[in-house]
Order: structure tokens, then C-alpha cells, then sequence
């Protein structure tokens, strides 16, 4: 589970495993995980826990309070050296085994080679971690704005790296390796039904895996694309404004009008390789009519992550002029944005299912 878990996240989970055992607690959970952000290692989840005043000390007092209140219990500091823990052997909640699964396909959306301490936070907010939402919620951090905060602090870091994948060949390369994942299984469970001379009916082979596959997980890879994708362009904008001086509006405009265009024809072309190289999917492409579809919930989904950035912008001049007033209207429009992202993802995985079962009962016909 953790082989390709990078030094700084296994850290974070030794940390977890740590916190759990000063606070006496038979298993490590979400929770735990959640003070562990704050040490040394976790670098992108402290940084943006910091910035909405949540550090080691408060989150610490506010545990110390969920978890301790009912019991008898006392912490008592604990110190264990990280080379002596393994991680397979750590008694981790479900909650915490659903994060960590969570961490590892962030990673491969958002195109990264290791998992980080970054694809585990938001892989609690991503699911609305109930313990992890209880405790930022009584320190007064909006969860929904963390969640974008650490895609944008992901967004500024790789907008220097040359080697940051673009859209299509995140997609394919993750897929891909998701089907060879479970494809592996299956081969696992035939040679343990040969070895034991049992016989399993009705295994799917690779074509099919790949096509649940596809369909399970493309809407995520889409939805974190996209808001990824968005990030990094104000980032390049913002590089750019920092060696020219300021752009011209209608410029700035143009350009995230034509990366709008750019990412849904990416999407296309990212859908036909799946269909017409080694994967075959299916015997027929997806037509026009279903390329439209698509393609209008993906512009929808790029210029509701437009309107964010704007918003982010506007929101943090208020702050710091402190108008109060502006604030409050600013965080009211948060939360409607975050409402039509909500909406939005639901119907970027009923399309994609819909257009989908549409080509395959047009084949059946």
C-alpha cells in the first residue's frame, strides 16, 4: 500500500501513529492524522492549515478536548524512532485506510509520481472526513476554501517544474496504470484457482476492466484536472505579470478563453485514445452529440474555477483592508460557488455514464 508513498508522507503517518499512541488510543485515525500535518515534514498541509490559524497548538488543545473529554484518559508523550515503524503494521481506523487509498489515486490525477502529504489532506477533505470536518469546524476553518488552498499552493509549485504533465497524458498515464492494477488481481485470483484447483466463472477480461475502469474513474481525473489545470494557468499569468508588468485585460482574457478551448479538445483526444489504440474500449466512438455534452459540463466546470480564482483575488484584498462588510458578501458567494461545484461533479459522472452506456446499446442494437 505504501510503496509508492514519498519519505515525507510516510513521516506524516509515523507522526499520525505517534499522536495516536500519546493520546492512548487503540487505533490511528483521521484525526490523528490531522495534528500530524502540522510537524516539520508535512510541509503544503501545515502551510495552508497556518494560514487559517490552525497550528500544532490549538488543533493539539482542540483533540485534546473532542477526544479526552469522556474518558480518563491523559496524554503522555511519546517518542518512537520513525526507521523502527512499519507502516503496514500500524492499526489504522477504516476511516483512515479509506484516506490513505483516497491519497493514492490523487496522486495519480493530479500526475504526480509519489504520494505526498498534500494527496492525504485532500484526500480527508475530498471525503468529507466526518472527525477531520468536527475539528477544523470548532477552529473555525472552512474546509471547502483548504481544499482549493492546497491545490493552488500545488499549482504554484509545479508551475516552475518543466516536467509537470499536462492534462491528456495525466489521464492516460494514471488510467493505464489503474488498469494494470486491477488486472493484476485478476490474474492473481486465476492462478490461485489453478493452484488450488478451483474454477471462478465470469472473470472479466482486460478490455472490460479497462472499460470500468474508464468510466469509474475518469470524472475524478476530469474534475481534478480541470481545477489543477485552472490553477496553474493563473500561476503562469502570475509568473509572467511578475517579468512584463502588468497584462493587458483583454490579453489575460484571451488566454484563459483559448485554454478553456484547449482543455476540452484535450479531453476529446483523451477519450478517442482510450477508444482507438491499445485499450479498444469499445467498436464505436462516442458521437458529436456526445462530445457536446461533455465538453459544455467541462467549459461550465473551467469558468466556475474562473470565477474562484477572481474571487480568491477580491476576497484576500478585503482581508487585508479589513472590510468586514465585503467579507461577509465574498464568503456568501464561496459557498454558492462550492454548491455549483458540487452540482457540477455530479453531472460530469452522469454524462460521462450516460454518453457511455449510449455507445454500448447502440452496439447491442
Amino acid at each position: 500500500m505504501f510503496d509508492k508513498f514519498s519519505d515525507a508522507a510516510r513521516a506524516v503517518l509515523t507522526e499520525a501513529y505517534r499522536v495516536s499512541l500519546e493520546f492512548k488510543s487503540r487505533e490511528t485515525g483521521t484525526d490523528h492524522l490531522l495534528l500530524a500535518f502540522t510537524c516539520a515534514q508535512a510541509g503544503v498541509p501545515g502551510e495552508a492549515l497556518a494560514s487559517m490559524n490552525v497550528r500544532a497548538d490549538n488543533l493539539r488543545k482542540e483533540l485534546e478536548r473532542q477526544l479526552l473529554a469522556s474518558s480518563s484518559r491523559e496524554i503522555v508523550p511519546v517518542r518512537i524512532e520513525p526507521s523502527s515503524v512499519d507502516l503496514d503494521r500500524i492499526p489504522f481506523t477504516d476511516s483512515a485506510r479509506v484516506t490513505i487509498k483516497r491519497a493514492g489515486n490523487l496522486r495519480l490525477f493530479f500526475g504526480h509520481s509519489r504520494t505526498e502529504p498534500e494527496h492525504l489532506m485532500l484526500a480527508a477533505l475530498d471525503l468529507a472526513d466526518e472527525q477531520v470536518f468536527k475539528v477544523l469546524d470548532e477552529l473555525g476553518a472552512n474546509t471547502t476554501y483548504l481544499y482549493r488552498l492546497v491545490v493552488s499552493m500545488l499549482a504554484d509549485r509545479d508551475a516552475l517544474n518543466p516536467n509537470t504533465p499536462g492534462l491528456r497524458k495525466t489521464i492516460i498515464e494514471g488510467l493505464d496504470e489503474l488498469i494494470g492494477e486491477n488486472v493484476s488481481v485478476i490474474e492473481g485470483l486465476e492462478r490461485l484457482a489453478t493452484a488450488s484447483s478451483t474454477r471462478i466463472a465470469n472473470l472479466p477480461g482486460r478490455g472490460e476492466v479497462a472499460h470500468l475502469v474508464f468510466i469509474s474513474y475518469l470524472p475524478d481525473f476530469l474534475f481534478t484536472q480541470l481545477a489543477y489545470q485552472r490553477y496553474l494557468l493563473e500561476e503562469t499569468l502570475g509568473l509572467l505579470r511578475t517579468r512584463v508588468g502588468n497584462l493587458d485585460s483583454e490579453f489575460a482574457a484571451g488566454t484563459v478563453s483559448a485554454a478553456a478551448q484547449n482543455v476540452r479538445s484535450e479531453v476529446r483526444a483523451t477519450i478517442e485514445y482510450f477508444w482507438s489504440n491499445e485499450f479498444k474500449l469499445l467498436s464505436k466512438l462516442p458521437d458529436e452529440a456526445d462530445y457536446d455534452l461533455i465538453g459544455s459540463v467541462i467549459e461550465d466546470l473551467w469558468w466556475t474555477h474562473s470565477e474562484e480564482v477572481a474571487l480568491n483575488e477580491v476576497f484576500d484584498e478585503a482581508l487585508d483592508d479589513h472590510r468586514r462588510k465585503q467579507m461577509l458578501n465574498l464568503q456568501k458567494r464561496r459557498v454558492e460557488i462550492s454548491h455549483r461545484f458540487t452540482k457540477l461533479r455530479a453531472r460530469l459522472e452522469d454524462t460521462i455514464k450516460q454518453c457511455f452506456a449510449k455507445v454500448q446499446r447502440s452496439i447491442s442494437a
